[in-house]
């Protein structure tokens, strides 16, 4: 999760779920799990460099990190539910006949911490264009499109194949949450899948929609409560779908939705959907290890514009940057972000990762493609993207591997809490800074006092889909 004219490291933490038949763990693997403190999971450590007034990226630092994983048979997925999932069937409107099987925790594995070193920690997942690599991860239990074609689409000649589906009353049979200290040191406090369902900071609504919101208590101490999910499906190379009717919004919010992989970030961070405060601007960004690069002329086959900063902006990696890497952001297109997408009813970010490149596409509710509702995708016909990366000298199976998907919502933090963000103005559509709007002269003052503010700072999300390609992955 990360990044600007600003940019911002998200954490990265993987684990793992049993009730899959054709999963092997060894003793090692077991025992080196055992030996965690789930107290002190994976941290990011953050410096947020001095804000410029010229609009320079605010950078912040983060350790490598490693992830526990697992191989398994993606054809062996089998259902279960937990006690706690059982728990809250109260809270979980009607039935879904078409549910697709999904994986849940049966043991309480706690994530790697930042300190491991030991390769026998995890098992990487082996990646075939059949399989997708797929494993599976825990961590406790009139718009204007940013595509040049209409939505009216002609029959679609998609090679891309449904895989999985997280929507309806299972979405959050697809996931688990965290339930640690903010890697990011936000004003936060993450709840586990229990008390999220008993708080109801997490719901399926009437209209079979997943929420996750933020507590609106008036006054709390230490941190608001909040939502932090992982998807539990890991994989290499595909096409995946989100579909939001509303994302969070305002002053002190940073939500994201992205995706990571192991040993950060050798295993890459493909940031998607991601801002913070009043933004009205998308970004989308990319942070690697050493070796991954972007062409120079980067900006004539996007949307979007790379962002400038301190450091070669066509270099991905975190280490020679700074932790900046690879950020296009799209002050093009219209409503794709914050308040503005809200007010459409959002739509549909499709990230697609292949031999090609990682491209990202956003279509506003008024414009999404047909191909996309008939779940038979053709990005070939969806026009421009966002941004679009190519694999011309960054490698996606090299720099890329092992991901999972991560929605959020951090209060504050390295990003939206820093003084020079905060009391700062004049990016990414946002024209007056934080403190001037609440009066707050600091991030964490506000979000502790002032919880009737966080009234949209929920996600009501449609669906999560992921596709597979024999040819283009």
């Amino acid at each position: 999760m990360h990044v600007s004219n600003l940019i911002l490291p998200l954490l990265t933490l993987s684990v793992t779920t049993t009730a899959v038949s054709a999963l092997h763990i060894t003793p090692q693997h077991k025992k080196a799990l055992a030996a965690q403190k789930i107290s002190e999971p994976a941290k990011r450590e953050g410096v947020l460099a001095a804000a410029h007034k010229n609009k320079v990226k605010r950078l912040v630092k983060k350790k490598k990190r490693q992830s526990c994983q697992v191989r398994y048979n993606a054809t062996s997925i089998v259902t279960s539910s937990t006690a706690e999932e059982t728990a809250s069937t109260t809270s979980i409107v009607g039935d879904d006949a078409s549910a697709i099987p999904t994986l849940t925790n049966n043991e309480n594995w706690a994530n790697a911490t930042a300190t491991q070193t030991s390769s026998s920690v995890y098992e990487t997942a082996s990646t075939t264009a059949d399989d997708w690599g797929f494993s599976s991860a825990s961590s406790s239990s009139s718009p204007q499109p940013s595509s040049t074609t209409s939505a009216e689409t002609s029959q679609s000649t998609s090679s891309w194949s449904k895989v999985e589906e997280w929507s309806g009353n299972s979405f959050f049979d697809n996931v688990n949450f965290w339930e640690w200290n903010d890697p990011t040191h936000g004003t936060v406090d993450f709840l586990g899948a229990s008390d999220a369902w008993n708080s109801g900071l997490i719901s399926i609504n009437s209209n079979k929609r997943a929420v996750m919101a933020v507590d609106t208590t008036q006054v709390v101490s230490g941190g608001r409560k909040s939502i932090r999910i992982h998807g539990n499906r890991v994989f290499t190379g595909g096409l995946v779908l989100m579909d939001a009717y509303h994302m969070p919004d305002g002053c002190g919010t940073w939500p994201a939705w992205w995706q990571n992989g192991p040993n950060w970030p050798e295993g890459g961070e493909i940031d998607i959907l991601e801002g913070v405060n009043a933004f009205t601007q998308n970004q989308v960004s990319l942070h690697t290890g050493q070796g991954c690069t972007m062409p120079s002329d980067l900006n004539s086959n996007q949307v979007g514009s790379l962002t400038t900063g301190s450091y070669n902006s066509y270099d991905c990696s975190s280490t020679n940057t700074a932790n900046q890497g690879c950020g296009v952001r799209d002050e093009t297109t219209q409503n794709a972000y914050g308040s503005g997408f809200n007010s459409i009813g959002g739509g549909v970010y499709a990230m697609r990762w292949s031999k090609a490149g990682i491209a990202v596409w956003f279509f506003p509710r008024s414009n999404i493609p047909s191909d996309i509702t008939n779940d038979s995708p053709d990005p070939s016909s969806w026009g421009k993207a966002m941004a679009n990366f190519p694999s011309d000298n960054c490698d996606p199976y090299q720099f890329f591997y092992d991901h999972y998907n991560i929605f959020d919502t951090t209060l504050c933090g390295d990003w939206a809490g820093a003084d020079g963000v905060w009391n700062y103005a004049g990016y990414a559509g946002q024209d007056q800074s934080c403190a001037a709007k609440t009066g707050y002269s600091t991030c964490a003052d506000y979000v502790l006092n002032s919880g009737s503010s966080f009234a949209d700072a929920y996600w009501e999300v449609s669906y999560v889909k992921y596709f597979n390609s024999t040819t283009e992955v």
